[in-house]
């Protein structure tokens, strides 16, 4: 069993430790690596959960494993990426896998020049219900238009607004709504159709931040919209409409829920291939089997797609006028 390591120590490691740590995984979780102030409650975590070691220094812990998981501010995924990458250590990153296409770009290529796999860590990419809905689409007929709305109110947004300011809310460390819930409904979309043609992005911002928006994708023969909020909720709803019928989903992009064609004529169709399972596992045991067999067209497949959704974003956010980290 290949002996993972994390960097980071926040949310989103806390989510997925319980069942990664488990009797289900397929990675040995070896190591937690944090900052110094928060060792504190990564060791905490390591004792509750039952991994071997923590270190502060990122070196130490990419001695120890074969694969790195990174779940640090967006900012830093280029530089830590990297690093791992250098040394000769697989990557599991966070999204976005960068704050730019160019910097998504060259991790790729890094990754292909060196015979490494690198995955974004995207959780719709690997769902069952995902894999089953792309099976499905040919059943709507031609499509036409495309609806996802992905806006969940942040439980850092009150602290925006007085002034305070987490690193998901910072213009300087690509934090923003398209790069932090966005991301999921445009890698939802560029998985099953590609590269749209053109993108513009109609974002809501405070202090330089776009703290909910609307982005549109054009195809060539349709529309595809996205929702995306941190400054408010609203139900989750992701559509595609064709001449023949419509499939709807009532859950977030990242969980991938269950999926029901309604067709003009004739019987609606539910699947849920995705119950009971936490969001993470398809997509841990599906980059563990790649690694394991060297499947590098899995692994290429789904960098082609990162970086296509990079450029989305990219695009997106300069249309809105949104600064990017190297330009504070």
């Amino acid at each position: 069993m290949m002996k993972l390591g994390i960097l980071g120590a926040g949310m989103i490691v806390r989510e997925f430790l319980p069942w990664l740590t488990g009797p289900e995984s397929p990675f040995k979780v070896e190591a937690l690596c944090s900052t110094e102030r928060s060792a504190e409650e990564a060791q905490a975590l390591c004792g509750q959960y039952g991994v071997a070691r923590h270190t502060t220094r990122y070196d130490e812990l990419l001695s120890w494993v074969d694969v790195v998981y990174i779940a640090v501010p967006n900012v830093l995924h280029v530089k830590y990426t990297r690093a791992a990458l250098e040394a000769g250590r697989h990557v599991i990153v966070e999204k976005p896998m960068a704050p730019t296409a160019a910097q998504a770009e060259e991790l790729a290529e890094l990754a292909r020049s060196k015979k490494l796999f690198l995955f974004e860590a995207v959780t719709t990419q690997y769902q069952d219900n995902y894999a089953k809905l792309r099976e499905m689409l040919p059943k709507v007929g031609a499509v036409t238009m495309v609806q996802c709305n992905f806006s969940q109110y942040s439980s850092r947004y009150d602290d925006f607004c007085i002034g305070r300011v987490w690193p998901s809310f910072d213009p300087a460390c690509a934090g923003g709504a398209l790069m932090d819930l966005g991301v999921y409904n445009v890698s939802y979309v560029v998985g099953l159709f590609g590269a749209p043609n053109k993108v513009h992005y109609a974002a809501n911002i405070a202090r330089g931040i776009d703290t909910s928006g609307v982005l549109t994708m054009e195809y060539r023969s349709f529309k595809a919209v996205s929702i995306n909020a941190k400054d408010s909720s609203s139900p989750a709803r992701y559509i595609i409409q064709g001449t023949k019928g419509y499939l709807l989903q009532k859950s977030t992009a990242n969980f991938c829920g269950g999926v029901t064609f309604h067709p003009y004529k004739g019987r609606e169709e539910h699947f849920n291939l995705s119950a009971g399972r936490p969001r993470q596992a398809a997509e841990f045991h599906a980059i563990a089997r790649a690694i394991e067999s060297g499947d590098q067209e899995l692994c290429s497949r789904m960098l082609d797609t990162s970086v296509a959704v990079s450029r989305v974003l990219e695009t997106a956010r300069r249309d809105a006028g949104i600064r990017f980290p190297s330009e504070f």
